[in-house]
């Protein structure tokens, strides 16, 4: 403990870790009441990268401001519930769980004065399986009818999709499965302007081209320093409550709390490392949530040494899962007992936090064939995860196992857990929305999870994965992931899962209705109490 305490002394948190075949109208003016004064949230975020367009884009920081101006047919809302956006309702269903029937609400104009129809939806899901967009997030869509011969270049059109008229469609999948509705909810799939987008060509989502049927559009943005935006006058959802959101950029947390402190910025979010420091001063103005995610060791079963699952049990029985949550985290997480966040519907609460046990470990390593410990290297890990890291490091030090890695930049990081021979990493895998196909699948399964450097490859855990896509009973869809579930955390150990994590952010007490469900913050209906701020 007193070695422990001794490394803790050294780590700095960094925050822990998506032209038209009919004419269109103009949009008609809506007269909204004139204000006195103008409402300004100023919101402070690290920068965003190179792109808001979230067909290419997957971070978060790129969805905050797109989901702004930018909408799809659903939406997930601050409670992470589910809800129609541009839709008169929920889709209808066919009774073989293939053929999804939609109504797009009338009079949604883009901020380019053009009325959304069915052919700008069309246009948006013709363009993510274009391969020369570079969509990434394509695979929670390609069981669309025809979505695969467009990806492979043998077709320019989505055969799954067909239009019925301006506001209504069909769109038919090759097989039943039960998360669609849900991934309609994401930034992957916002919809957009047909005429617009072919016209800025690669120009989309760089710079101020982004035009979209949000409540706010870009008046102006620099990916470096702000990105303002506007109201949107026409919004079909009705009064939007601010002016003018400005949305300021950081790229080191010291200088973003800062900004907050100075009151030269409204919001921000506040890393786990500075939480304990700013209770003291700040208390009523942090607000604590707790993402869909879970933070695990990443272990690449190919490695020699990690082949062995009783090196990656041991690996789990030396790591002190509460104490990386009250020393390393300041309380900022929950100690985990499986994969899957709590919050996630196949979620085992019967399962207790991972047993923390150096002898265990030791054990368990020679049982393996190591008596004498274990040098395990050549693991890589970002900045972001470098102190988790570091004390993981120090608990298996004393269990014997050596665990050697050098802390590079993301780029670097990508590259390498893409070619599939990374020997461990730490990631944070967040769902974006809480359903376990979207946690587990796309890393986890055989087909995917050579491209995350983890290389598994269990017959009955995909059997199950590929049972609970298809179900649309929630009760046994349930059951199917917690078997999954153990399989890949317990029984099989694929990944040693840490803690599901806590965030928070601070928010000055005249800002109103602020409030973040998940990842990504939207500030949709957030407000500003101008006679509170005037006050403050």
């Amino acid at each position: 403990m007193k070695l422990f305490k001794r490394i803790l002394v050294l780590l700095t948190v960094v925050p822990l870790m998506f032209t038209t075949a009919c004419k269109k109208e103009s949009a008609p003016r809506i007269e909204q009441a004139p204000r006195e004064e103008e409402l300004v949230l100023r919101f402070g975020q690290a920068p965003y990268g190179d792109t808001l367009d979230m067909q290419i884009s997957t971070g978060s920081l790129s969805a905050s401001i797109a989901d702004e101006v930018t909408e799809s047919l659903l939406r997930f809302d601050d409670d992470n519930n589910e809800e129609v956006v541009l839709l008169t309702d929920f889709p209808t269903i066919s009774e073989d769980g293939t053929a999804y029937s939609f109504e797009l609400k009338p009079g949604v104009y883009f901020t380019n004065g053009t009325e959304l129809h069915a052919s700008d939806v069309k246009f948006t899901f013709e363009r993510m399986f274009t391969p020369s967009t570079g969509a990434k997030s394509y695979s929670y869509f390609n069981m669309i009818v025809g979505a695969k011969e467009m990806l492979a270049g043998e077709a320019a059109e989505l055969a799954g999709f067909e239009i019925i008229d301006d506001y209504h469609f069909i769109i038919t999948l090759e097989y039943p499965y039960a998360p669609f509705i849900e991934n309609l909810g994401t930034s992957y799939a916002n919809i957009l302007p047909e005429d617009a987008c072919t016209a800025a060509g690669s120009s989309w989502g760089i710079d101020a081209n982004l035009v979209g049927t949000g409540p706010y559009m870009i008046e102006r943005n620099d990916p470096n320093t702000v990105c303002v935006l506007v109201k949107n006058p026409n919004y079909h959802g009705g009064e939007v409550k601010l002016d003018r959101i400005e949305v300021y950029f950081y790229a080191d947390t010291t200088t973003k709390l800062l900004a907050y402190e100075n009151d030269d910025i409204d919001v921000c979010d506040l890393s786990a490392a500075m939480l304990s420091q700013y209770m003291d001063a700040f208390a009523n103005e942090i607000t604590s949530y707790h993402p869909l995610g879970t933070c695990f060791l990443s272990l690449n079963l190919q490695n020699d040494v990690l082949a062995n699952v009783n090196v990656r049990k041991a690996i789990s029985a030396a790591i002190n899962r509460e104490e990386i949550v009250q020393y390393v985290l300041n309380g900022a997480g929950i100690p985990a007992c499986t994969y899957l966040n709590p919050a996630i519907p196949g979620h085992d609460e019967t399962y207790g936090v991972y047993e923390y046990s150096i002898d265990n470990a030791k054990a368990l390593l020679a049982e393996a064939g190591y008596p004498d410990g274990v040098t395990i290297s050549g693991g890589m890990v970002r900045q972001s995860e470098a102190p988790i890291a570091e004390a993981v490091q120090g608990y298996l030090a004393q269990a014997g196992v050596n665990l050697v890695f050098d802390v590079v930049d993301n780029a670097t990081w990508n590259a390498e857990r893409a070619g599939g021979a990374l020997p461990f990493t730490f990631v944070t895998w967040n769902a974006l929305y809480a359903d376990a196909d979207f946690q587990m699948y796309n890393y986890f399964y055989s087909t995917y999870s050579a491209g995350k450097s983890v290389n598994y490859n269990n017959a009955e855990f995909d059997a199950l994965m590929d049972e609970a896509r298809i179900v649309i009973d929630a009760t046994k869809r349930t059951e199917l992931y917690q078997a999954a579930d153990r399989i890949l955390s317990h029984d099989d150990m694929v990944c040693v899962p840490l803690y599901y994590p806590q965030s928070q952010f601070l928010a000055k007490p005249y800002v109103t209705d602020m409030k973040v469900g998940n990842l990504i913050y939207h500030l949709w209906n957030v407000g500003i109490d101008a006679q509170a701020k005037a006050s403050y």
